[in-house]
């Protein structure tokens, strides 16, 4: 998907229980973004990251990409994070630099 700002790449990984992530490159800040999220039956979680350009290159690019992608992401600089467990009494947030949503403007 293509916006003036924006371009995007999508994926899932092959296993069941595999993370969806989308990867972000925003040309007017030059800067490529990511994020993966969880959620099942247990809860939800969801994490973004600054990542480089050749992670936006790499991910989806694997073939039987059990994690592949997700792992690769992660290799990044992680912005925030957010888990929300069933057994747990509220979402458990936390922030790593204050300035995620202005590096990820483009998350909801």
């Amino acid at each position: 998907m293509v916006s003036s700002r924006f371009i995007f790449k999508e994926g899932c990984g092959t296993a069941s229980n595999a993370c969806h992530w989308t990867v972000c490159y925003d040309n007017m800040l030059g800067i490529y973004t990511a994020r993966v999220g969880f959620g099942g039956a247990g809860g939800s979680s969801v994490r973004l990251y600054q990542i480089t350009k050749e992670i936006f290159d790499k991910v989806g690019t694997f073939e039987d990409d059990d994690y592949k992608s997700e792992r690769l992401i992660a290799t990044g600089r992680i912005l925030y994070g957010c888990e929300n467990s069933k057994y747990a009494s509220g979402p458990d947030e936390r922030v790593f630099d204050k300035n995620w949503r202005s590096l990820c403007p483009w998350v909801k």
